[in-house]
């Protein structure tokens, strides 16, 4: 709960408009990828939206790479 609280302090603090639940949720859109073709492994992430971006700056947090 606490965590929440602190999230919906920030996104305020910044002016954004999501709450806690809708910034997780487009947060959790984001996935790693791996996968082989013969003996290569390929490995990625998906790319971040716009919103996303915003909401990794508005929070503080470090983009995934």
């Amino acid at each position: 709960m606490q965590m929440r609280m602190r999230m919906r302090m920030r996104l305020k603090a910044k002016g954004h408009s999501a709450s806690p639940r809708t910034a997780l949720d487009l947060l959790a859109r984001i996935h790693r990828h791996e996968g082989r073709i013969a003996d290569r492994k390929l490995d990625g992430i998906t790319t971040p939206s716009p919103e996303q971006l915003e909401l990794f700056d508005t929070l503080n947090l470090s983009k995934p790479a």
